[in-house]
């Protein structure tokens, strides 16, 4: 196996051959890119993109390139600090550096033009590069656009370069921050459907970007389809896309150094904190010329080859109910892999053997191996279960593509939980409960045959005025059935809409045709005047069935 990594590249003759490494070759010229740095007002908060920097002052890098969302807010007090730390991470070469400009910067300025507080953010930034522009850097075009693209400025930058006969041959590279639709990893809700349109008539782009906030060990974070998709991850938090559950929020250091020579783009990942190299014997390689119909990234291609984790032999699941009864917790023998767990598909079937709920769970793929733990412990609320009965859980370790392993399978008895009041319950919610379209106002929808047809767009299922009031801890469990096409779903979160804040993070509903799905949603709250509404969002048209509501307070 060669350092440049494990995967054959298919040429144009048809043949397999891999792309080497020669010698002491160097590249042509490299990039840092990070993505999604969210920082604060504070010079503490900008200490994972200093890290970054002098990782990057390490690797001798040409470019350094922030892919958005630079700050949390518009925080006037970080660009400049920013400024200063990235001038001082390169004080013999100082870098070329591109900025790209995305909402974070301009919250807390959303009633103002978006170009003029870009603008503002450029000027605290010392920034060279225009909110869109085109670099030639030694050659080779590097186009910038913002997050509110035009697509027909867009477009014609991208003809009028790749008509460009200086250009003739080499890929372009667009430095943006919302990726294309299902490309990279997250992207079905957290892409744009009009850059994938645009971006696949032009087979010569590598689009670096990020917005979906994932891990660079994830190997659907890159793509190729009619062009390629790289997404940088994020070097703040991440959720990620879960059926069933609000994923936990998890720290992400990650950052890449983009080599760029004559044949091939190779994208090299680092942990900040130490600066370790990850993936190292099988990195990120992109033949250059690209061929569509043989590029190494498609995903009917590297869905088949990635590995599969496994439960080591002998492996047990251990299933306990706490006292008093608030959560199950279920135990076991981390899975193996070439790449780690991706996910661990939570299944439970009721007493009957019919499906009562999927709540996925992300494995720990994202860690360093030094920090993954030998045993997992994860745990489902006692609100999903009914006392006295038996349930089976069944836990099947999951490839970032969806393929498992083989499944380790329990029964438990459940007690009775612990105490919750219940504060509204209905067993008829499409009757006593109105379902609105969008954030608010919009009008009421009605049922064809037991089923809301949707439409893409926002949807909100009411509740009867009072039954969320007081602080504690609340629960809210609703059974429903979805049905969509294609590979869109719908999220789901608790609201309260004004000051707009969310209970949970989104929870994604499964493609296709979901059957009986039980969905909790367990929280403290903290203010006694929030009033939440059920937001169904981010999908396509499809339908879909309430069957019970119920929300509960834990008794003081």
């Amino acid at each position: 196996m060669t350092r440049i990594g494990r995967r054959a590249f298919l040429v144009s003759s048809g043949a397999f051959v891999a792309l080497r490494a020669r010698g002491d070759e160097k590249p042509l010229w490299t990039a840092g890119i990070v993505t999604d740095t969210h920082v604060k007002r504070t010079r503490e908060s900008c200490e994972l993109v200093k890290k970054a920097c002098d990782l990057f002052a390490e690797k001798g890098i040409d470019i350094f390139i922030n892919c958005g969302d630079i700050a949390d807010h518009y925080y006037a007090e970080a660009y400049p600090i920013l400024k200063e730390l990235t001038d001082a991470a390169f004080p013999a070469k100082p870098p070329k550096k591109i900025w790209v400009y995305a909402n974070h910067d301009r919250i807390d300025r959303q009633d103002e033009p978006w170009e003029k507080v870009m603008m503002d953010v450029k000027r605290l930034l010392g920034a060279t590069n225009d909110l869109y522009d085109l670099i030639d850097f030694n050659g080779y075009p590097l186009l910038v656009f913002p997050q509110w693209i035009d697509v027909k400025r867009a477009e014609k930058m991208i003809a009028d370069v790749c008509a460009d006969p200086k250009y003739a041959g080499k890929p372009v590279f667009i430095f943006d921050h919302v990726p294309p639709e299902d490309t990279t990893d997250n992207t079905v809700t957290w892409g744009s459907a009009a850059r994938l349109e645009l971006y696949s008539k032009f087979p010569r782009i590598i689009d670096v970007c990020g917005h979906s906030h994932g891990s660079l060990r994830s190997e659907l974070n890159i793509w190729q389809g009619a062009f390629t998709a790289v997404n940088m991850g994020c070097l703040q938090v991440w959720g990620g896309h879960a059926v069933g559950g609000a994923p936990a929020s998890k720290k992400n250091y990650g950052a890449v150094v983009m080599e760029v020579f004559p044949d091939r783009v190779v994208f090299r990942r680092f942990d900040v904190r130490t600066r370790k190299e990850y993936g190292a014997d099988e990195l990120w390689t992109v033949p250059i010329p690209f061929d569509p119909a043989t590029a190494p990234y498609r995903r009917d291609r590297t869905a088949k080859t990635e590995p599969v984790p496994q439960f080591p032999a002998g492996a047990a699941l251990a299933l306990k109910a706490d006292s008093p009864f608030s959560a199950v917790e279920m135990t076991f023998p981390r899975a193996e892999g070439k790449h780690g767990t991706y996910l661990y598909m939570v299944q439970v079937t009721t007493p009957a053997g019919e499906p009562l709920t999927r709540n996925d769970m992300f494995g720990q793929f994202y860690l360093p191996e030094e920090e993954r733990t030998a045993t997992v412990a994860l745990k489902l609320s006692a609100g999903y279960f009914d006392a006295g009965q038996k349930y089976r859980i069944r836990i099947t370790p999951c490839n970032c593509f969806g393929k498992g392993g083989k499944p380790l399978e329990a029964e438990f008895d459940a007690p009775a939980a612990a105490g919750f009041e219940t504060l509204f319950e209905s067993a008829d919610p499409m009757k006593e409960c109105p379902f609105m379209t969008g954030l608010a106002a919009g009008r009421r929808i009605k049922a064809t045959k037991d089923w809301y047809e949707l439409t893409p767009g926002n949807h909100r299922l009411e509740f009867p005025e009072g039954i969320w009031k007081g602080k504690g801890r609340f629960r809210f469990t609703i059974d429903m059935e979805t049905q969509q096409n294609g590979v869109r779903t719908w999220t789901l979160v608790l609201r309260n809409p004004n000051p707009l804040r969310n209970a949970n993070a989104r929870i994604a509903t499964p493609r296709g045709d979901s059957g009986k799905m039980r969905y909790l949603i367990e929280f403290d709250k903290t203010n006694p005047g929030f009033f939440y509404y059920f937001l169904v969002r981010e999908g396509s048209a499809g339908k879909i069935r309430f069957n019970h509501v119920k929300i509960e307070r834990a008794r003081a």
